[in-house]
This record gives C-alpha cells, structure tokens and sequence, in this order.
C-alpha cells in the first residue's frame, strides 16, 4: 500500500461548530445540516485531501469517542428524564452516522466501517483497509482518525494498493514520512 494524499486539522475547544461549518463550506459545495461536531470533524478531515477519494474507495472511520454533547443530550432526555430523544440526537448517536455523511458528500461506494480508536488505531485502519485493498474490493481506501481528547485533531490518508506491502509505520508521522501533509490550523488563541 501506498499513502497518495493526508490531511491533518489542529484545532481547540473554542472553534465551535459554526467556525467549522464556515471552513467546510470552503470544501463542499452543499455541507449537510443538522450534523454534529464528530461528523463536521470528519467531513473537514475527509474534503480538505488534495486528492478526492474515487467512488468506490472505502471508508475506514475511527474516533476515540462518540460526539460527546449529542451523546451526553441523549443520556439526559432518555435516562435522566424519562423522554424519548430527539431525531438528531438519536441520528447523530449512531457511531457510523459520521461515515454515512463523509460517503454521502464524497460520493463513496465503498465498504464504510467506524471503529472504536485504540492506542493502535492506525495499525488497525491499514490492516483493515489493507485487506479489502488485497482483494481487489476497493481500489482506494480513506482513513480517517477524529480525536477530541486535547481540542480536537482530525487525520486522514487517501491510500492505494502498491508493491511494498504493507505500510511501514504505527502512527501518522511514519505513515506519512516522505507525503505532503495538507494542514489545517483551526486553534485561536
């Protein structure tokens, strides 16, 4: 496999979901609405590449956490008060809803997988990806990483099969050695 595209946005607590909104439109031309910050983090990963992703390109998500004020708004509706949740709370809850969103407005075909980010989730991503990229499934694959822990930070590689193998490297830095990085400074201050 080979990595032909990567993007990588740093962003803080104080970029709120309309800042993020404004920078997605400079990318897509119709952003969705009614989307929560987990797939505005996503979509801004996936539209800033250099390289679009082809249509039957697979989705290969991975976020440490859920939207966590989606989440947290459905909690209290459902547990703390005893309400059924709203439409896009209940939506927006399901993990793959940000996958859903990134293949709608990339036009992806693909396979769409989200998966919980543990301490090896690029090594997970390219494993998954690699092998749907073996057997001839997809001919691209784009992996995405949304984490919140520190602000935020969203990575994404646009990968394609090639003949050294599997990648070398566990993390965004020696997967991306030697490939331009798109960057995207979001953080005020």
């Amino acid at each position: 496999m080979k990595v032909i595209a990567a993007s990588q946005i740093d962003g803080n607590a104080a970029v709120d979901d309309k800042a993020l909104k404004a920078h997605l439109s400079c990318y897509l031309d119709h952003p969705p609405r009614r989307v929560d910050r987990l797939i505005l983090q996503a979509l801004l990963g996936a539209a800033v590449l250099q390289s679009r992703p082809r249509a039957e390109s697979g989705l290969y998500l991975a976020s440490s956490y859920p939207a966590r004020p989606t989440m947290q708004a459905l909690l209290e509706a459902v547990c703390v008060h005893g309400k059924l949740p709203k439409p896009f709370e209940f939506v927006n809850s399901v993990s793959n809803a940000a996958g859903f969103h990134v293949a709608q407005q990339l036009r992806l075909n693909g396979p769409n997988l989200f998966i919980g980010a543990g301490p090896d989730v690029w090594s997970d991503l390219t494993r998954l990806a690699g092998l749907d990229l073996a057997e001839g499934v997809i001919g691209q694959a784009l992996l995405v990483l949304c984490d919140e822990r520190d602000g935020f930070q969203v990575q994404a590689l646009l990968l394609e099969p090639g003949d050294g193998g599997p990648l070398a490297g566990t993390d965004f830095a020696s997967l991306t050695a030697g490939v331009r990085v798109t960057r995207l400074d979001l953080r005020t201050g």
